[in-house]
């Protein structure tokens, strides 16, 4: 066994002294330092996977816009879903759960009061799709099968649009729209109301049957506004965004396609909330500054409060032969035992509050300041392994300067401590 590990052992703490303090005091500041820190990380990984679920549940990861209009410079306002234009996003990600997507601004309009809006219909090219994201956003009714002939004239409104023109389930409601200069109207019946929190989407989006937006514009049904496609992991989106245009471009040089076709991604059109997202980042790295300064300043005083303490022990140990070497050795010992008692009561209550916040949301959030009821955790197990082994990197490597004092410490000059 080593000689410095077996003494660091023997070298107890005495009860009712400094050192007795200072080493309380060096554990709960490691404790509380590692409990901030996982803290930290989760709340801030959670708010990443919630924030990004949202916007990629309203925006899709990656979309095909229409056709490039070289005389306006912009895009046509449809695209036809072709065989050869499906085919081309399938081959190139193929992992990718396919929508057509039309997005109508339109009035909604009751006796009373109206509403600008834009409608939302979305058709499913893949059979397992499920609509995940609107169903979990609905809180009261249902989500219609807009697939269905009979759901043509159902409609989905988020909670506020629903409060604010007195609609409650069942209530019939028009839409108009203005198409070419035409006004043309359509009635609903509120089959279902969600919440996602996001006010600016809430207040402006609602879902309603494809057949409906397609027979308003007169299109058949084939026509989309855009492709969405979901179901994407966020690393990978904007590599995922580049082959899908490399690809299109292929398919238009090479005849398959009529002509290029923008690609777009979730990170591009919500790059405000992404900025947002950025800077948590940086409100993370100060946190884990400010929380390793902290742990630091605490282990570095208690060991020196423990040296000062063994002045004639250390005395001792060098009348005995022991070289500076060893000395030191055994008081960094002794703090890393005292850093390690500090980690394990860290992550007890680190882990056990990030789960109990995962399973019963018991901190709640305002949801308009920020998106979300409550505050969102996700336990990353790799990054509180990382941040484990950083704090006893740091510790380790701020307790060399105290050790190194200790080791210095002359055996005739600790008599007057006696």
């Amino acid at each position: 066994m080593n000689l410095s590990y077996w003494l660091s052992r023997h070298f107890r703490v005495r009860r009712g002294s400094g050192s007795d303090v200072g080493a309380l005091i060096a554990v709960i500041g490691v404790a509380l330092a590692l409990l901030v820190l996982e803290l930290s990380l989760a709340v801030s990984l959670g708010f990443k996977d919630e924030i990004r679920r949202k916007l990629a549940g309203f925006d899709a990861q990656v979309t095909v816009l229409p056709l490039y209009d070289p005389a306006t410079g912009g895009v046509m306002p449809w695209l036809e879903a072709t065989p050869e234009l499906v085919s081309s996003i399938r081959n190139t990600l193929q992992d990718a759960s396919v929508r057509l997507s039309i997005r109508q601004p339109g009035i909604l309009k009751t006796d009373s009061d109206f509403h600008g809006i834009i409608l939302h219909a979305h058709e499913a090219l893949d059979p397992e799709e499920g609509f995940e994201f609107e169903r979990s956003n609905i809180v009261s009714g249902r989500w219609p099968d807009f697939s269905s002939p009979h759901e043509k004239e159902s409609i989905v409104l988020s909670r506020p649009v629903a409060s604010q023109l007195g609609l409650k389930l069942g209530d019939k409601i028009y839409s108009n729209f203005f198409i070419d200069g035409d006004i043309r109207a359509r009635r609903h019946t509120l089959v279902g109301i969600y919440e996602s929190f996001f006010g600016e989407y809430d207040r402006n989006i609602a879902y309603v049957s494809p057949a409906l937006l397609r027979s308003v514009a007169s299109r058949d049904s084939l026509a989309a506004m855009r492709i969405d496609l979901r179901d994407i992991p966020f690393d990978d989106v904007e590599s995922s965004a580049s082959r899908l245009y490399s690809a299109l471009e292929m398919a238009t040089a090479s005849g398959q396609l009529p002509g290029i076709y923008p690609v777009s991604d979730v990170e591009r059109a919500d790059a405000v909330y992404f900025n947002w997202l950025s800077l948590l980042d940086t409100n993370v790295i100060v946190i884990f500054i400010l929380m390793l300064f902290v742990s630091g300043f605490t282990l570095v005083s208690s060991l020196f409060i423990l040296i000062l303490d063994r002045i004639s022990e250390i005395g001792i140990l060098r009348a005995l032969g022991a070289d500076g070497r060893m000395v030191s050795h055994v008081f960094v010992w002794m703090a890393l035992r005292l850093t390690g008692l500090g980690m394990i009561i860290g992550n007890i209550l680190g882990i056990g509050l990030i789960l109990i916040q995962s399973l019963w949301h018991v901190v709640p959030l305002d949801p308009e300041m920020y998106y979300l009821a409550y505050v969102p955790v996700r336990m990353s197990w790799t990054g509180i392994i990382l941040l484990n082994i950083g704090v006893l990197a740091a510790s380790w490597i701020l307790l060399v300067l105290p050790a190194r004092l200790a080791s210095r410490i002359d055996p005739a000059k600790t008599m007057q401590y006696e």
